[in-house]
């Protein structure tokens, strides 16, 4: 499932991290199953990836946004 910049912006600063860091472990575990061979949808790791860049986007965002005020 894909977040939307949107959804991810609507989460609290805890549940972002939160999702980061299960993102993360879920992401592990795919490379893991992709170099074991056992992985079945080699496109869920992309799409991991790209949700990890876009909740860091809205977190460097806020972090800039908080900077500047």
């Amino acid at each position: 499932m894909s977040l939307s910049a949107d959804e991810i912006r609507r989460m609290s600063p805890e549940e972002r991290l939160k999702t980061l860091n299960e993102l993360r472990m879920e992401l592990l575990k795919l490379r893991t199953q992709a170099r074991v061979g056992t992985l079945t949808n080699t496109a869920r790791i992309r799409l991991v990836r790209k949700n990890i860049a876009r909740i860091l986007t809205v977190i460097n965002e806020e972090r800039k946004k908080g900077l500047h005020s």
